[in-house]
């Protein structure tokens, strides 16, 4: 990181939060940061699962074609799950622990969404969603969104060191330096305006499933996802780690704001997309 910021840590959603903040009074800084928590606290009480009163909780608890209303930032959530979902053809899946009935199809929906009225509907005997692998992104977004609102837009935000979003980089630099895999293959590069997420099993174990089949993924080493946004980057390294390497090649291609890298048996870095990983 530079050498002139103010660093600001939370614990939120089973993880430790960072903010690093350059260019400002470190008492304005502290006070910015302070609300961005605040922020991250009020959406871990909306999209939580281990939150009872939560409006991923509620929906766990739909019976078949139950209903309930949930509010804008669960919706935002689900519906940017909905795009990653559709755009990787399942690969990530927020429901997928979901338990279907013998008259339900493997590819019939999970969950349907209502965006004008709100309500999500179940579809299936008993929803799971767990929005573990977006949540913590799109807190990020939400946070740095609060942040430009307090006028700072020189900032890098982080969750558990698995999540970046850089903001405007700190004068005299190209962005906010961020690090990836493990030496010899450890590298470098600068971050802005961009965010960079990573799934493997070094950080939480065998816990990533591959959703089409419903056991653990075959990949054993790690991935990375750059994208604009913090929820996008972490939904799609989720996706990334359990599709094949060929298909997050095409997936890159296909979609130019986003980039990959994969971590070989041989401990090298293969990169896709985006010249920062080049």
């Amino acid at each position: 990181m530079p050498a002139s910021f103010e660093r600001f840590s939370h614990e939120a959603m089973a993880t430790s939060f960072d903010i690093f903040i350059a260019g400002h009074a470190a008492t304005y800084a502290r006070q910015a940061a302070q609300a961005a928590f605040l922020e991250l606290d009020r959406l871990e009480t909306e999209l939580s699962r281990y939150v009872e009163s939560s409006d991923i909780a509620r929906a766990n608890r739909l019976p078949r074609d139950g209903s309930t209303m949930i509010g804008e930032d669960a919706l935002r959530c689900l519906l940017i799950s909905a795009d990653v979902s559709a755009a990787t053809q399942r690969a990530f899946d927020p429901a997928y622990a979901s338990r279907r009935g013998p008259e339900d199809a493997p590819d019939d929906p999970l969950y349907a969404l209502d965006p004008q009225s709100h309500t999500l509907i179940s579809l299936v005997e008993r929803l799971h969603l767990d929005l573990g692998a977006v949540g913590k992104g799109y807190a990020l977004d939400c946070m740095g969104e609060l942040l430009r609102e307090w006028d700072i837009t020189t900032a890098c935000l982080q969750s558990g060191g698995s999540t970046v979003l850089a903001l405007d980089p700190p004068s005299g630099t190209r962005g906010w330096p961020v690090g990836l895999g493990e030496p010899p293959a450890y590298r470098t590069f600068t971050l802005t305006q961009r965010a960079l997420s990573g799934s493997g099993l070094a950080v939480k174990g065998a816990h990533l499933i591959d959703v089409q089949t419903g056991a653990p993924a075959m990949r054993t080493q790690r991935t990375w996802a750059f994208a604009p946004t913090a929820a996008v980057a972490d939904a799609l390294s989720t996706a990334f780690f359990v599709m094949t390497d060929d298909a997050v090649r095409a997936y890159c291609q296909a979609h130019p704001e986003t980039g990959a890298a994969l971590a070989t048996a041989d401990g090298r870095i293969e990169v896709a997309g985006l010249a920062p990983f080049a």
